[in-house]
C-alpha cells in the first residue's frame, strides 16, 4: 500500500510541478 501511495504521490507532484493543470 505504501508503494502505491508513493507512486500516486509522485505522479501527483510531477503533474503539479509540470503545471499541466
Amino acid at each position: 500500500q505504501a508503494l502505491i501511495f508513493a507512486t500516486l504521490a509522485a505522479a501527483y507532484i510531477g503533474e503539479s510541478m509540470e503545471g499541466h493543470h
